[in-house]
Order: C-alpha cells, then sequence, then structure tokens
C-alpha cells in the first residue's frame, strides 16, 4: 500500500507544479508586452473603454450596465479595494487572468482530452503562443475572461460524477461566462444546448437553461436601453467597409490559422470529447458567414476568425500530442520542445516587435489584415512609439494656445 500511495503524492505534487508554472508562463507572456510598451497601455479597448469607464465608473455605469457589464463591474471593485491607479488594474488583472486562462487550459487537457501532465503542459503553452490568442489578449480582455470560465466548464462537464457541489460550481462558472461577454456568452450557449443534447444529463440540461435564460435576459437588456434604438437604426443603416470584402477576410484566416490547420485536423479527427468540437464548428460558422453574406459586416467574420483560432490552437495541440504521445520519451520531448519553441518565437515576436516591424508573416499581409487585427502587441489608438510624440504636441497646444 506504502508505493500507490506515494506515487498518489507525487503525481498529485507535479499537478499543483504543473499548474504554477502554467499559471506563471501566462503571467510572464502576458506582462512582456505591457513592460515593453510602458508606461503607456497597449490595447484599443484598453485606452477607450476599459481605462475611461473605470476611472469615471458612476458617470459611465448607466451605459456600460447594458453591455454585459460583469468584467467592468470586476474591475471597478478591485479598483475601490485596491486602490491602485486604472491603468494599474485594468493592466494587471488582464495580465492575471491570462495565467487564469492557463489553468484552464491545463484542467481541460487533463480532465477533458485525458492527457498527461508533461503534454497538458505542451498544449496549454502552445495555445497561449498562439496569434490569436495573444490578439484577444492584447484588448479584448472580458473575453479571456468568458473564455477561462467555457473552458472551467467545460472541464468540469467532461467529469460525469461532479455531484452537488460539482453542479454548483458549474452552474455559477456558466452565469459568469455568460455575463462577461456577448460573443463568448452566445458560443457557450450553444454549446451548452448541444451538448445536452447530446449527453441528456441533468447537469448539462441545467447548465443549458441557465445559461440560456441569464444570456436573453442581458441580450434583451442591451437592445432595451433608452438610446439603443436609435443607435441600432443608424449601425444597420452604415455600410461595409471598403476593407471588409471575402479577400481580405480570407487572406485573415490563413494568416491566424494557416501554421496549424494540419495538427488542428489531425486532432479534431482523432479527439473523443465532442463538447469541443461544438465552439470549434460554430466559430468557423461565423468564420466563412462572408461566402452567404459577403457584405455584411455585422456578422463580425473577423472576430469569429479569431475566436475559431483559439479552439483550432487546442486541437492542434492536441493533434501534435496525439502524434508524440506513443514515440519514445526523448524523441516525443524532442519533438514536442522544437514545435512549441517555434511558435513561442512568434507569439513573443507579435507581444514585443515594434509595430512598424511587424513579424515577417504579418507584415507580408499588413494591407490585408491591418484593419482587422494589431500587426503587434505594440499599439494602442496609435504606434506606442508615436505617444510620446502625442503627448509633446498636446503639450505644446496646451502652452501655446488660448484657453477658454
Amino acid at each position: 500500500m506504502w508505493i500507490p500511495a506515494t506515487r498518489s503524492r507525487f503525481k498529485l505534487a507535479s499537478e499543483k507544479h504543473a499548474v504554477i508554472l502554467v499559471f506563471a508562463v501566462g503571467v510572464v507572456l502576458r506582462a512582456i508586452p505591457e513592460l515593453v510598451a510602458y508606461p503607456y497601455p497597449i490595447g484599443y479597448d484598453v485606452v477607450n473603454y476599459y481605462i475611461p469607464v473605470v476611472a469615471n465608473f458612476d458617470a459611465h455605469w448607466p451605459t456600460v450596465s447594458n453591455q454585459f457589464p460583469l468584467y467592468v463591474l470586476f474591475l471597478h471593485f478591485v479598483n475601490m479595494a485596491t486602490g491602485l491607479s486604472t491603468h494599474s488594474v485594468v493592466t494587471g488583472v488582464a495580465v492575471a487572468m491570462f495565467g487564469v486562462l492557463g489553468i484552464s487550459l491545463f484542467y481541460l487537457s487533463r480532465w477533458s482530452l485525458k492527457l498527461g501532465i508533461g503534454l497538458s503542459i505542451f498544449l496549454t503553452l502552445f495555445v497561449l503562443f498562439q496569434m490569436a490568442v495573444l490578439r484577444t489578449a492584447w484588448d479584448l480582455h472580458r473575453d479571456v475572461f468568458a473564455l477561462a470560465g467555457l473552458l472551467f466548464v467545460f472541464c468540469l462537464l467532461g467529469k460525469k460524477d461532479a455531484g452537488r457541489k460539482g453542479i454548483a460550481v458549474i452552474l455559477v462558472l456558466a452565469a459568469v461566462t455568460v455575463a462577461a461577454d456577448r460573443m463568448i456568452g452566445a458560443l457557450f450557449c450553444i454549446s451548452s444546448l448541444a451538448y445536452a443534447v447530446m449527453t441528456r444529463r441533468r447537469d448539462t440540461i441545467a447548465t443549458c437553461i441557465l445559461a440560456t435564460g441569464l444570456f436573453l435576459f442581458l441580450l434583451i437588456a442591451s437592445y432595451s436601453a433608452s438610446d439603443n434604438s436609435t443607435s441600432n437604426i443608424e449601425i444597420l443603416s452604415k455600410k461595409t467597409p471598403i476593407f471588409y470584402n471575402p479577400q481580405n477576410l480570407l487572406i485573415l484566416f490563413v494568416v491566424v490559422n494557416g501554421l496549424i490547420m494540419v495538427p488542428a485536423a489531425i486532432g479534431f479527427l482523432r479527439m473523443e470529447n465532442n463538447l469541443l468540437k461544438v465552439p470549434l464548428l460554430v466559430s468557423l460558422a461565423g468564420s466563412f458567414s462572408w461566402l452567404a453574406f459577403p457584405n455584411i459586416s455585422l456578422l463580425v467574420a473577423d472576430r469569429w476568425i479569431i475566436i475559431s483560432g483559439i479552439f483550432l490552437s487546442i486541437f492542434a495541440g492536441y493533434g501534435i500530442a496525439y502524434m508524440v504521445k506513443n514515440l519514445t520519451p526523448r524523441l516525443s520531448a524532442t519533438i514536442a520542445g522544437s514545435v512549441l519553441a517555434a511558435f513561442a518565437a512568434i507569439g513573443l515576436a507579435y507581444a514585443i516587435m515594434p509595430y512598424d516591424k511587424p513579424f515577417v508573416m504579418y507584415g507580408i499581409a499588413r494591407g490585408s489584415i491591418e484593419d482587422f487585427v494589431p500587426l503587434t502587441m505594440q499599439f494602442n489608438s496609435l504606434d506606442i512609439q508615436d505617444n510620446d510624440k502625442l503627448l509633446s504636441t498636446i503639450t505644446w497646444i496646451n502652452h501655446n494656445t488660448e484657453r477658454d
């Protein structure tokens, strides 16, 4: 009895160490572009939404309360509790949430995909270094928050013996996921509905009912706000931008997902877990919605391409893990390590390179993709390197023009 018990304790300790490792790598990876850009924030939504809303929360609350407000509400509470600057809170929470996303990917690999600790670490890091994931982390902070919740729910739904406490945790995480972001919430509702139909288990049905009900409530609230009827008419009347065309969208898909399509196809065919296949297929359908509706930018095919890239990277990581797991340990580690190193180099290049000198693959496609995604993470509303010039210009104007 002593040997199995010792092995069990060693395995538990190794898993805890692995969780700490993936969290730490996620935090460091997400902090690197912030440190390179310091003292300026990165991310369009960061400077135009998160920081202004949190800094003047009371003034903005009547508007944001009807826009799936959970994440900004969370930022507000952190800001109140810590007393830190708004920039520090928004950035710090985003960095921490990227580490939490890493933990959710690790447990997804362990519980749902049944991979060993080593291959689970590989899959987690492989996904974190992908362009689609880093682009999402750039300024779609509540998407990262919602994705982490979605993946944790998928982990727990993969365990058939969740029990009452497990079901309670699932329902709480489902509510958090849906309340955090509209697109991820919609994707989660569709996935939970499909899984409930496939399994007909009580926990999946309860999750589906709660998630769908809450999502519909928040969706109706967002469209029934005081000024929304007018704004919705204005949005519908806008013409599709010139850059939103099938050619550019196809190039964007190839740039984001081209390098991982083959291992992703292998992973899709070999993966026994059908729950993950639902959000992938839904996001792929959204990615190619331009085939049927080429001139309707409201379908946000570019956003769906990024989301599909996140799930394709999970399948690609699983496909690579599937191919190497039966090799000798040394050969398996060599191949997995080489693949991870290559994608880590690409991911770090995307995180830190100047905006006017992006990684070659993104630079070549600049004319087709820069209206959809940043070419590097070193950008907010303009190139990080130009922030000093902007501030100098504002200072000059303030000192050399008459005030009202």
